[in-house]
């Protein structure tokens, strides 16, 4: 905002500078060519919004020989936005034109009004250059920064999809790594399910032989009982150690 607004006040000091000069041309009061120049030179300021309107306000006011920041950055501009490129290469041919036209009508008047002898050959020649150099550099440089400005939002546009992509594998990720880590607890509760069946069932057949023996042999019902007791112990320590690793 700051760069068009300064560039509008550039603008409108120029053109109203140049307005003094169209008003004593036109012979009208030099304050009409002044205000006429404000006018114009400050519709810069709208060159982001409507680029086309701009370009078009600056080849209405070529015959006046005002507006050259106007019809440069104007240019500019309108190269560098989204407009087709039709319209850009059509309203760049007109303003190349104009310049042409009012260039070499103005050359000719001086030639004319000049004392020195010249068979005027140089001026169709400086006409054109100057119609080329007002007119070609904002369009090149226009179309250039258009062509980067896709180019960068090309670039972030598929850095985004890649980070977006790179998301969806992550997540991806994780649910496998959910599964798996499911799949291996369900595995540890089964092992665990049969050892300790496995322990408990031993149990169970040293209990009831136990109760066969106790009458009739002390000792060997001592024997049996240890061993049932070191079986549970066991059971519970085997218990407790995959508890810990479901846990972690």
């Amino acid at each position: 905002m700051v760069l068009d607004i300064v560039l509008a006040v550039v603008s409108a000091v120029e053109c109203a500078a140049e307005g003094v000069a169209f008003a004593h041309d036109a012979g009208v009061p030099a304050a009409v060519g002044v205000a006429m120049g404000l006018l114009v030179g400050a519709t810069l300021l709208l060159r982001r919004r409507w680029a086309i309107a701009v370009v078009l306000i600056s080849i209405a006011v070529t015959p006046a020989e005002m507006g050259m920041l106007l019809s440069i950055v104007g240019l500019y501009t309108l190269a560098a936005s989204e407009v087709p490129r039709r319209i850009t290469a059509v309203l760049a041919g007109m303003s190349g034109a104009g310049t042409l036209i009012i260039s070499t009508i103005r050359f000719r008047e001086d030639m004319h009004h000049s004392t020195t002898a010249s068979t005027g050959w140089w001026i169709p020649l400086v006409a054109v250059v100057m119609s080329l150099g007002l007119t070609a550099p904002p369009i090149l440089l226009g179309l250039y920064v258009r062509a980067r400005r896709r180019l960068v939002e090309s670039l972030r546009e598929r850095a985004d999809g890649l980070e977006r992509e790179l998301s969806l594998l992550a997540e991806r990720a994780e649910e496998r790594a959910e599964w798996a880590r499911n799949e291996e607890r369900t595995r540890i509760a089964r092992e665990m399910h049969d050892v300790v069946a496995h322990r408990v069932s031993l149990m169970v057949v040293h209990a009831a032989a136990l109760q066969a023996v106790a009458l009739k042999d002390p000792e060997k019902a001592a024997r049996n009982a240890a061993l049932v007791g070191d079986m549970g112990r066991q059971a519970l320590t085997e218990l407790r150690q995959m508890l810990g690793v479901l846990r972690s």
